[in-house]
Protein backbone atom coordinates (compact mmCIF):
# COMPACT_ATOMS: atom_id res chain seq x y z
CA UNK A 1 0.00 0.00 0.00
CA UNK A 2 1.04 3.60 -0.44
CA UNK A 3 0.43 6.61 1.73
CA UNK A 4 -1.48 8.62 -0.84
CA UNK A 5 -4.87 10.07 -0.05
CA UNK A 6 -7.27 8.33 -2.43
CA UNK A 7 -8.97 11.61 -3.28
CA UNK A 8 -5.62 13.23 -4.06
CA UNK A 9 -4.38 10.84 -6.72
CA UNK A 10 -5.68 11.48 -10.20
CA UNK A 11 -3.08 10.16 -12.49
CA UNK A 12 -3.02 10.39 -16.23
CA UNK A 13 -1.24 8.34 -18.78
CA UNK A 14 -0.32 8.77 -22.45
CA UNK A 15 -2.07 6.31 -24.83
CA UNK A 16 0.15 3.97 -26.86
CA UNK A 17 -0.87 3.17 -30.42
CA UNK A 18 0.01 -0.23 -31.87
CA UNK A 19 0.49 -0.08 -35.63
CA UNK A 20 1.48 -3.66 -36.38
CA UNK A 21 0.13 -7.02 -35.35
CA UNK A 22 3.00 -9.34 -34.48
CA UNK A 23 2.38 -12.82 -35.92
CA UNK A 24 2.87 -15.94 -33.89
CA UNK A 25 6.04 -17.67 -34.94
CA UNK A 26 6.98 -21.27 -34.61
CA UNK A 27 10.20 -22.35 -32.95
CA UNK A 28 13.00 -20.64 -34.89
CA UNK A 29 15.08 -22.82 -37.11
CA UNK A 30 18.85 -22.64 -37.15
CA UNK A 31 19.57 -19.28 -38.83
CA UNK A 32 21.23 -19.20 -42.20
CA UNK A 33 24.56 -17.52 -42.49
CA UNK A 34 24.02 -13.92 -43.52
CA UNK A 35 25.61 -10.52 -43.23
CA UNK A 36 23.99 -8.69 -40.26
CA UNK A 37 21.98 -5.58 -41.12
CA UNK A 38 23.52 -2.40 -39.62
CA UNK A 39 21.27 -1.25 -36.77
CA UNK A 40 23.38 1.41 -35.07
CA UNK A 41 24.32 4.91 -36.01
CA UNK A 42 28.00 3.98 -36.09
CA UNK A 43 27.52 1.46 -38.91
CA UNK A 44 27.30 2.24 -42.63
CA UNK A 45 23.90 3.34 -43.96
CA UNK A 46 21.63 0.38 -44.86
CA UNK A 47 20.79 -0.54 -48.43
CA UNK A 48 17.66 0.99 -49.96
CA UNK A 49 16.93 -1.68 -52.56
CA UNK A 50 13.44 -3.09 -53.16
CA UNK A 51 12.92 -6.36 -51.29
CA UNK A 52 9.51 -7.09 -52.78
CA UNK A 53 6.35 -5.36 -53.97
CA UNK A 54 2.77 -5.76 -52.73
CA UNK A 55 0.11 -4.84 -55.27
CA UNK A 56 2.70 -2.60 -56.90
CA UNK A 57 3.87 -0.90 -53.67
CA UNK A 58 7.56 -1.41 -52.92
CA UNK A 59 8.84 -2.62 -49.58
CA UNK A 60 12.49 -1.66 -49.31
CA UNK A 61 15.46 -2.45 -47.14
CA UNK A 62 15.08 1.08 -45.76
CA UNK A 63 11.53 0.31 -44.57
CA UNK A 64 12.70 -2.88 -42.87
CA UNK A 65 15.77 -1.31 -41.30
CA UNK A 66 13.69 1.53 -39.84
CA UNK A 67 11.55 -0.93 -37.88
CA UNK A 68 14.57 -3.07 -37.04
CA UNK A 69 16.23 -0.12 -35.34
CA UNK A 70 13.03 0.57 -33.42
CA UNK A 71 13.05 -2.86 -31.83
CA UNK A 72 16.80 -3.01 -31.29
CA UNK A 73 17.59 -4.81 -28.05
CA UNK A 74 13.98 -6.02 -27.63
CA UNK A 75 14.42 -9.35 -29.38
CA UNK A 76 16.93 -12.17 -28.97
CA UNK A 77 16.23 -13.53 -32.45
CA UNK A 78 19.01 -13.43 -35.03
CA UNK A 79 18.90 -10.32 -37.21
CA UNK A 80 18.02 -12.33 -40.31
CA UNK A 81 14.97 -13.78 -38.58
CA UNK A 82 13.93 -10.36 -37.28
CA UNK A 83 14.13 -9.00 -40.82
CA UNK A 84 11.96 -11.85 -42.09
CA UNK A 85 9.38 -11.18 -39.39
CA UNK A 86 9.32 -7.44 -40.09
CA UNK A 87 8.99 -8.10 -43.82
CA UNK A 88 5.92 -10.26 -43.17
CA UNK A 89 4.41 -7.55 -40.96
CA UNK A 90 4.94 -4.93 -43.66
CA UNK A 91 3.31 -7.17 -46.26
CA UNK A 92 0.29 -7.72 -43.98
CA UNK A 93 0.04 -4.00 -43.33
CA UNK A 94 0.16 -3.13 -47.02
CA UNK A 95 -2.46 -5.75 -47.90
CA UNK A 96 -4.82 -4.32 -45.28
CA UNK A 97 -4.14 -0.75 -46.37
CA UNK A 98 -4.88 -1.65 -49.98
CA UNK A 99 -8.15 -3.31 -48.93
CA UNK A 100 -9.10 -0.20 -46.92
CA UNK A 101 -8.55 1.94 -50.01
CA UNK A 102 -10.52 -0.50 -52.18
CA UNK A 103 -13.44 -0.16 -49.77
CA UNK A 104 -12.88 3.64 -49.74
CA UNK A 105 -12.61 3.58 -45.95
CA UNK A 106 -9.85 6.18 -46.14
CA UNK A 107 -12.31 8.76 -47.49
CA UNK A 108 -15.33 7.72 -45.43
CA UNK A 109 -16.71 10.64 -43.40
CA UNK A 110 -17.06 8.65 -40.18
CA UNK A 111 -13.49 7.36 -40.49
CA UNK A 112 -12.11 10.83 -41.16
CA UNK A 113 -13.94 12.07 -38.07
CA UNK A 114 -12.18 9.39 -35.99
CA UNK A 115 -8.85 10.40 -37.51
CA UNK A 116 -9.43 14.03 -36.60
CA UNK A 117 -10.39 13.10 -33.04
CA UNK A 118 -7.24 10.97 -32.75
CA UNK A 119 -5.11 13.77 -34.21
CA UNK A 120 -6.44 16.21 -31.62
CA UNK A 121 -5.84 13.78 -28.75
CA UNK A 122 -2.27 13.16 -29.88
CA UNK A 123 -1.63 16.89 -30.14
CA UNK A 124 -2.99 17.43 -26.63
CA UNK A 125 -0.83 14.68 -25.20
CA UNK A 126 2.19 16.02 -27.09
CA UNK A 127 1.73 19.45 -25.53
CA UNK A 128 1.55 17.90 -22.06
CA UNK A 129 4.45 15.56 -22.77
CA UNK A 130 6.67 18.39 -24.00
CA UNK A 131 5.80 20.49 -20.95
CA UNK A 132 6.61 17.68 -18.52
CA UNK A 133 9.83 16.95 -20.36
CA UNK A 134 10.91 20.59 -20.08
CA UNK A 135 9.81 20.76 -16.44
CA UNK A 136 10.97 17.44 -14.97
CA UNK A 137 10.34 16.44 -11.38
CA UNK A 138 13.27 16.44 -9.00
CA UNK A 139 13.97 14.06 -6.16
CA UNK A 140 13.77 17.05 -3.81
CA UNK A 141 10.17 17.72 -4.91
CA UNK A 142 9.25 14.07 -4.54
CA UNK A 143 10.78 13.88 -1.07
CA UNK A 144 9.00 17.08 -0.01
CA UNK A 145 5.66 15.64 -1.15
CA UNK A 146 6.35 12.40 0.71
CA UNK A 147 7.13 14.35 3.89
CA UNK A 148 3.99 16.44 3.46
CA UNK A 149 1.77 13.38 3.11
CA UNK A 150 3.44 11.61 6.00
CA UNK A 151 2.91 14.68 8.17
CA UNK A 152 -0.76 14.72 7.17
CA UNK A 153 -0.98 11.16 8.53
CA UNK A 154 0.53 12.17 11.84
CA UNK A 155 4.23 12.16 11.04
CA UNK A 156 5.03 8.86 12.76
CA UNK A 157 6.10 5.58 11.15
CA UNK A 158 2.67 4.14 11.90
CA UNK A 159 -0.79 5.71 11.86
CA UNK A 160 -4.23 4.46 12.85
CA UNK A 161 -6.66 3.19 10.26
CA UNK A 162 -10.38 2.74 10.76
CA UNK A 163 -12.72 0.20 9.21
CA UNK A 164 -16.16 1.76 8.85
CA UNK A 165 -19.70 1.06 7.82
CA UNK A 166 -21.93 3.96 6.90
CA UNK A 167 -25.48 4.78 5.90
CA UNK A 168 -26.22 7.97 3.98
CA UNK A 169 -29.78 9.34 4.04
CA UNK A 170 -31.43 12.52 2.82
CA UNK A 171 -32.63 13.98 6.15
CA UNK A 172 -31.37 14.30 9.68
CA UNK A 173 -34.57 12.73 11.00
CA UNK A 174 -34.01 9.58 8.93
CA UNK A 175 -30.50 9.39 10.33
CA UNK A 176 -31.69 9.70 13.93
CA UNK A 177 -34.27 6.96 13.41
CA UNK A 178 -31.62 4.61 12.02
CA UNK A 179 -29.32 5.33 14.97
CA UNK A 180 -32.15 4.50 17.39
CA UNK A 181 -32.81 1.21 15.60
CA UNK A 182 -29.10 0.31 15.61
CA UNK A 183 -28.90 1.04 19.35
CA UNK A 184 -31.83 -1.35 19.89
CA UNK A 185 -29.80 -4.13 18.28
CA UNK A 186 -30.85 -4.15 14.61
CA UNK A 187 -28.02 -5.24 12.30
CA UNK A 188 -26.26 -2.22 10.83
CA UNK A 189 -25.65 -4.07 7.55
CA UNK A 190 -29.38 -4.65 7.24
CA UNK A 191 -30.17 -1.01 8.05
CA UNK A 192 -27.73 0.01 5.30
CA UNK A 193 -30.32 -1.07 2.75
CA UNK A 194 -31.91 2.34 3.34
CA UNK A 195 -28.72 4.14 2.24
CA UNK A 196 -28.73 6.39 -0.82
CA UNK A 197 -25.05 5.52 -1.30
CA UNK A 198 -25.34 2.67 -3.80
CA UNK A 199 -21.75 1.42 -3.38
CA UNK A 200 -22.05 1.12 0.37
CA UNK A 201 -25.58 -0.19 0.18
CA UNK A 202 -24.41 -3.17 -1.86
CA UNK A 203 -21.89 -4.13 0.85
CA UNK A 204 -23.95 -3.63 3.97
CA UNK A 205 -22.59 -0.10 4.25
CA UNK A 206 -18.97 -1.28 4.42
CA UNK A 207 -16.52 1.47 3.52
CA UNK A 208 -13.32 -0.42 4.28
CA UNK A 209 -10.09 0.83 5.84
CA UNK A 210 -9.59 4.59 5.81
CA UNK A 211 -7.32 7.21 7.32
CA UNK A 212 -8.86 10.16 9.15
CA UNK A 213 -7.47 12.39 6.39
CA UNK A 214 -9.58 10.47 3.85
CA UNK A 215 -12.76 11.75 5.53
CA UNK A 216 -14.30 15.19 5.59
CA UNK A 217 -13.44 17.08 8.76
CA UNK A 218 -16.62 16.67 10.80
CA UNK A 219 -16.88 12.96 10.05
CA UNK A 220 -13.21 12.43 10.82
CA UNK A 221 -13.64 14.11 14.22
CA UNK A 222 -16.44 11.68 15.10
CA UNK A 223 -14.72 8.54 13.84
CA UNK A 224 -11.47 9.00 15.79
CA UNK A 225 -13.49 9.21 19.02
CA UNK A 226 -15.72 6.17 18.46
CA UNK A 227 -15.22 2.93 20.37
CA UNK A 228 -14.94 -0.29 18.40
CA UNK A 229 -18.45 -1.51 17.51
CA UNK A 230 -20.07 1.84 18.33
CA UNK A 231 -22.42 3.87 16.12
CA UNK A 232 -22.26 7.65 15.90
CA UNK A 233 -24.55 9.33 18.43
CA UNK A 234 -25.96 11.74 15.83
CA UNK A 235 -26.02 11.92 12.03
CA UNK A 236 -23.18 13.91 10.43
CA UNK A 237 -24.07 16.24 7.56
CA UNK A 238 -22.17 16.52 4.26
CA UNK A 239 -22.98 17.64 0.73
CA UNK A 240 -24.05 14.06 0.00
CA UNK A 241 -26.58 13.88 2.83
CA UNK A 242 -26.61 12.76 6.47
CA UNK A 243 -24.13 10.05 7.52
CA UNK A 244 -24.62 7.41 10.18
CA UNK A 245 -21.35 5.56 10.82
CA UNK A 246 -20.28 2.49 12.73
CA UNK A 247 -16.67 1.73 13.67
CA UNK A 248 -15.98 -1.92 12.87
CA UNK A 249 -12.29 -2.10 13.78
CA UNK A 250 -9.01 -0.18 14.09
CA UNK A 251 -5.41 -1.08 13.31
CA UNK A 252 -1.96 0.46 13.18
CA UNK A 253 -0.88 1.01 9.59
CA UNK A 254 2.87 1.03 8.85
CA UNK A 255 3.69 3.89 6.52
CA UNK A 256 5.88 2.80 3.57
CA UNK A 257 9.30 4.41 3.17
CA UNK A 258 10.13 7.02 0.55
CA UNK A 259 11.63 4.57 -1.96
CA UNK A 260 8.59 2.30 -1.77
CA UNK A 261 6.18 5.21 -2.14
CA UNK A 262 8.15 7.09 -4.79
CA UNK A 263 6.37 5.74 -7.93
CA UNK A 264 2.97 6.79 -6.57
CA UNK A 265 4.35 10.11 -5.34
CA UNK A 266 5.76 10.80 -8.79
CA UNK A 267 2.48 9.89 -10.46
CA UNK A 268 0.55 12.27 -8.22
CA UNK A 269 3.01 15.13 -8.77
CA UNK A 270 2.92 14.67 -12.55
CA UNK A 271 -0.87 14.85 -12.43
CA UNK A 272 -0.62 18.08 -10.43
CA UNK A 273 1.91 19.52 -12.90
CA UNK A 274 -0.33 18.63 -15.82
CA UNK A 275 -3.27 20.34 -14.13
CA UNK A 276 -1.13 23.41 -13.45
CA UNK A 277 -0.35 23.63 -17.18
CA UNK A 278 -4.04 23.41 -18.06
CA UNK A 279 -5.00 25.98 -15.43
CA UNK A 280 -2.40 28.41 -16.80
CA UNK A 281 -3.63 27.98 -20.37
CA UNK A 282 -7.25 28.40 -19.28
CA UNK A 283 -6.41 31.73 -17.63
CA UNK A 284 -4.86 33.04 -20.85
CA UNK A 285 -7.58 31.67 -23.13
CA UNK A 286 -10.19 34.02 -24.59
CA UNK A 287 -13.46 32.23 -23.90
CA UNK A 288 -16.72 33.80 -25.10
CA UNK A 289 -20.27 32.58 -24.86
CA UNK A 290 -22.93 33.64 -27.40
Amino acid sequence: MNILNQTMIKATSLALLACLVTPVWSKPEKPEKSVPVPVTGSNPAPATGVVLTVNGTAITDKDIDKLLRGQQGQSKMPVAQQRAQITTELVVRQVLLDEAKRQKIDVDAAFLEKIEDLRQRLLMEQVVGDYLSKNPLTETEEKAEYDRQKKALGGADTTPQYQLRQIVVKTEQEGRELIARAQKGEAFAKLAEASIDENGKANGGLVGWVFPSDLFATLSAVVVNLQKGAVSAVPIQSNAGWHVVKLEDTRAYKIPGFDESRPQIKQALLAQRRQALIDGLMKKAVIKRP
